[in-house]
This record gives structure tokens, sequence and C-alpha cells, in this order.
């Protein structure tokens, strides 16, 4: 009786898992698998071909492989993909260990909403934000930017939440309608 309360209660567990967590590792597998075909083919091509994936295929991604690996620090990232390269969506970030020992707890722990325009060219891609909302408070992005570049004294080269970045190797830019992002290599 108890063996079988215990598997049903396993069986529950894993079934109540499977509808919270909707990132699939398959579907994080497929475009991580693409991305890194795409980096290791440095061809340079006359025609640039492109792929899609969907946006529940980028939120695994990112969510899955990226994150873990590149940004321990953001718990999760939830992308809504619109058209006209319009991004919006929201994220958590918890800022542990000793380099975040000075930093007040509410800076340690937050979560951010925002909405905006990617704009691509060039092997390059910069987010214009348009709302920001940190725990529920909105900031002008301005202002954000501003406190990012005083929080960078000392540093020589300060960035901006505004500065452009260079793309994953290979990809040349990238396009988002609704529910979808094009790669284009």
């Amino acid at each position: 009786m108890t063996k079988t309360i215990s598997i049903s209660l396993v069986i529950i567990l894993v079934a109540a898992w499977g509808l919270y967590s909707s990132h699939s590792m398959e579907d994080a597998q497929k475009m991580d698998r693409l991305l890194t075909r795409i980096a290791q083919d440095s061809r340079e091509r006359v025609v640039l071909r492109s792929v899609e994936f969907t946006q529940t295929e980028l939120n695994a991604y990112l969510n899955l492989i990226y994150l873990p690996k590149y940004a321990p620090e953001v718990e999760f990232v939830d992308l809504v993909l619109e058209n006209n390269n319009t991004v919006s969506g929201s994220m958590a970030v918890k800022l542990e260990g000793e380099e975040y020992e000075r930093l007040p707890s509410f800076l340690r722990d937050f979560e951010v909403r925002f909405s905006g325009r990617l704009e691509s060219k060039n092997q390059r891609m910069r987010y214009i934000f348009s709302d920001i909302r940190i725990n529920g408070t909105r900031f002008a992005p301005e202002v954000l930017d501003e406190a990012f570049s005083s929080a960078q004294a000392g540093v020589d080269i300060k960035q901006s939440i505004f500065d452009w970045f260079t793309l994953l190797p290979g990809l040349k830019k990238v396009a988002v309608e609704s529910g979808r992002i094009t790669l284009f290599f």
C-alpha cells in the first residue's frame, strides 16, 4: 500500500512538474545544435541563409542552456515575440555570493518586465527599451542607463543598456515576427 502511494505521488509530482516547466530540453538542444553548427561553419556566403525558431524553442534554449552557462544569476527569462522586431518579456534575477554582498537586499533579488524593439545589422544587435518595470515600479530607460553608467565608476569604457553587442558566431542578423525569430547566417 505504501509503495503504491509513493509511486502515485512520484507520478503526480512528475506530471505537475511537466505542467509547470513549459520548456522542452528537446527544443533547447535543437536550437543549440544548430547554433553550434552555424558557429563552426565560417564560410562567407554570397546569399544569406536563414533558420526560424518558435518563441517556445527560443525560451527553452535561453532557460535550459544559455542562462545556466552564461548568466546563472538570471533565474528565468520569458520572451514574447511580436511583429516588427518587437519583444517584451520578464526575467527574474538573483544576485548571490560575495561579489554582491555590498548591494542592498532589494537589489539582489528582483523581477524585471520590459518591452521594446530590437535592431540588428552587420552581425550586431541592440535592444531599444520602451518600458522597464522592476518589481512592479516603472523606470524611464534613460534614467536606468544613467544609474548603470554611474555604477561603473573607475571603468575605462563604460557600457550602456542601449549598446550594440555582437551576435553569436556565424550569425549575421536577427528578425522577429509574431511568435518566431529568424536567424540569418
